[in-house]
């Protein structure tokens, strides 16, 4: 076991022990009992499923390692690509931002990178999402909060 296994299993077994000891808790006489001891409850609840998330996260990743020492291919791994492609990808965004506004750099930048993320399988729901997030952001900005950004070229 590594010590994120180990974390995992100790945020569990205190998340357990706290909403124990939150349910417990002495209830007031007057007004909604069960109010003082909500946030507390959710709070230990919050800390189990965390702790859930980190064991199976590790064991997750144990395994994940094993298969790829198997498999040990030479070249540059998908992550380091990965990583590689955004900073381009961010680079092409800085330079376009101001000449082609914000708009339509923004949907460019979050189609390059949910197309390399979700693949083009999805393409519909990563031009939906690039566009709907790039116009509510804009819309956002300009009326809301009053903060111009970079308008489109035409």
């Amino acid at each position: 076991m590594n010590t994120g296994s180990i974390t995992g299993i100790v945020t569990i077994a205190f998340g357990i022990v706290y909403s124990i000891l939150a349910y417990n808790m002495e209830r007031p006489s007057i007004g909604n009992p069960l109010e003082p001891m909500m946030f507390p409850l959710i709070l230990g609840i919050c800390m189990i499923i965390c702790g859930i998330l980190l064991f199976v996260g590790e064991v997750r990743k144990k395994e994940q390692k094993k298969v790829e020492k198997d498999s040990a291919k030479k070249g540059l791994s998908y992550d380091t690509k990965l990583i590689i492609y955004t900073c381009a990808v961010s680079l092409i965004y800085a330079f376009l931002f101001e000449e082609i506004g914000y708009v339509l750099s923004t949907t460019l930048f979050m189609c390059a990178m949910l197309f390399a993320l979700n693949g083009k399988e999805q393409w519909k729901t990563n031009i939906a999402v690039a566009l709907g997030f790039s116009i509510g952001v804009y819309i956002v900005f300009m009326k809301f909060l009053s903060i111009p950004l970079p308008m489109m070229p035409f």
